[in-house]
Order: C-alpha cells, then structure tokens, then sequence
C-alpha cells in the first residue's frame, strides 16, 4: 500500500526548539559550539537536527563540511524557519498581553534553583518599596534562546539567572540590558552526621560523589572547581540529578558530597543539618537579571529602575 504524507509525518510531532537548533548549528557551523551554546550534549542536539530531518524529508546541513554547512534545502528551509519562530514568538507576545492580571502583573522566568529563596525574597523587598504587584514566576528548563525568545515576544518581563566564567552569559545590552542582583557561592557540602570524607591531598580513600547531569550550568561550574582538585580521581559518582535540590536531598541521606548553593543548603538546617567540607574548593557565580529593551512596561520599568538602585 502507497504511504500518503500524512502517513510519513504521523510519527513526528514538530517543535519549534528545533529550528532554534538549526539556526545556531548553521550559525556557528559547528555541533559541539552549538550544543554549547543551547545547553545541549552534542549527541541530543544531534537527535533533535535529525528529528527535524526526518519530519521535512531531506538533509538540512552538510555534516561531510567543515565547518558544518546548509544542504540546498537547508538554505531553502531555513528563511522559512527564521519567519516562523519570529511569528511563533509575535504571537505569543500578544496572547501573552491578553493573559495578564492586570497592569500591574509581572512575569518572572528564573531557574528553579532561584526560585526556592532569592526570587520571593527579592519580590517582598520589591513589594516594601513599590507596593504590591501581581507575580507569576515561570521555573522551567529552558534554553538561553527560549528565554531570551519568550523576553523579546513579551510573554516574560525579567529572566533572572545565574552568570560565572565557565558558562558566562553573553548579551548585546542594547537589545537585553542586564544588571547584577548579587553573588552566590557553591560549596561542597556532606552530612557529617551521616559520612566523613577528606579531600585533603594523600588521601586515597573514595569519595562517594553526588553530580550535576548533563551540561546544566551547575554541572559546569562545578567542573571548573574540580579540574585543579587533588581528590578528583577519587570521586565515585554515587548519584546523578540536574537539580540541585534534588543533590541536596541526597546529601542530607548520607549518600555523599555535593556542590550545592550555599542558599540551598543554609535552608535544611532545621533538618539535617549540612556540613561545608572544603571552602578552599568553592566558586562564586553572579545572579543577574535580563530584560528586553523593548518591553516599556511601567510596572517592568519601576521595578527595573529599583533593582538597579540596590546592587
């Protein structure tokens, strides 16, 4: 029996994310530069170029080329994906204005991690100054793109994340201006209640180790930590999360130690108590927070202006 093109297509469900990837593969002609850039592994957004293959029917990029280059129905599609992302984020943009409280209701995107303490911190001392708003905060595991997508359609007002050299964010400030609300540290944490363990260099015993998957942000902080460490050979990966309050949990189990935000681990006082086991081995990274030059909002324009007054 004939396939029809319904029949080729109905196994693939399209997502805008991968015209973002194609973009950038294109853009820096490259696989590793890219998944860096779109806080993949090379081998995910390899699946998801492929994916997208697979849904339009033909070779998009040229993999033989060095650097990676755009097949001819790659060139032909990818005008089309540029004016399609840039009509998905419009619209959103405006759909977004029709789904606010009021015009005093702020949308906050922000790592997950920032959500737990800093952001509901930072919004009651906002609210002692300005007086009360309304706030949705959106904590989900996005890209750079898609959050820098999502502040230039208007569906989010601030992005408030995290900044350190080994995974630095880099902006035009003219089109996203970005200021610094603080610093935090990560440190390694046990429960000595629970575990000993020596970092100290001779030692030789194992060290039962609790690691950040993948290429999130921690997980590449924590690599810049641990590339001049002694006792990195004796690290034993024990457990694997990409949230750090997940490795926190774990850590107060006894299960082993854990570079966690000092924020994270100062909040489990009142129940088992962590424990730093090295300060020498700890990092300082930036909390930031981005908006779009386009967005004139009042509301985002006072509470831009008293950000900027209190770093």
């Amino acid at each position: 029996m004939r396939k029809t093109q319904d029949d080729v297509f109905s196994g693939f469900s399209l997502e805008l994310k991968w015209f973002e990837d194609l973009i950038v593969v294109a853009e820096k002609g490259h696989f590793a530069r890219a998944a860096e850039a779109r806080f993949l592994t090379q081998s995910a957004l390899s699946r998801r170029i492929k994916s997208l293959e697979n849904w339009i029917g033909a070779e998009l990029l040229d993999r033989t080329s060095h650097p990676i280059e755009l097949t001819p129905a790659g060139l032909e599609f990818i005008t089309t994906a540029r004016e399609i992302l840039s009509s998905a984020y419009e619209a959103r943009g405006r759909a977004a204005d029709f789904g606010k409280l009021s015009d005093t209701a702020v949308t906050i995107a922000c790592l997950h991690t920032l959500a737990l303490y800093f952001v509901p911190r930072r919004i009651s001392a906002l609210q002692d100054k300005l007086g009360r708003f309304e706030v949705s905060i959106v904590a989900e595991t996005r890209t750079i793109e898609e959050y820098l997508g999502s502040l230039q359609s208007g569906a989010t007002d601030i992005f408030i994340s995290f900044s350190h050299p080994s995974a630095p964010v880099e902006l035009d400030e003219n089109e996203f201006p970005m200021i610094s609300l603080g610093r935090e540290r990560i440190m390694p944490f046990i429960n000595a209640d629970e575990i000993d363990i020596d970092l100290a260099e001779g030692a030789s015993a194992r060290i039962p180790y609790l690691q950040y998957s993948g290429t999130s942000f921690m997980s590449r902080v924590v690599e810049s930590v641990l590339k001049k460490a002694p006792f990195r050979n004796r690290l034993r990966t024990v457990y694997r999360a990409s949230l750090a309050e997940s490795l926190c949990t774990g850590t107060q189990q006894g299960l082993g130690v854990a570079w966690l935000p000092e924020s994270i681990a100062e909040n489990t006082q009142n129940r088992a108590p962590l424990t730093c086991v090295g300060h020498e081995w700890s990092t300082e990274f930036e909390i930031i927070a981005i908006s779009a030059a386009t967005n004139t909002r009042p509301i985002v324009a006072k509470i831009w202006e008293e950000l900027s007054a209190v770093r």
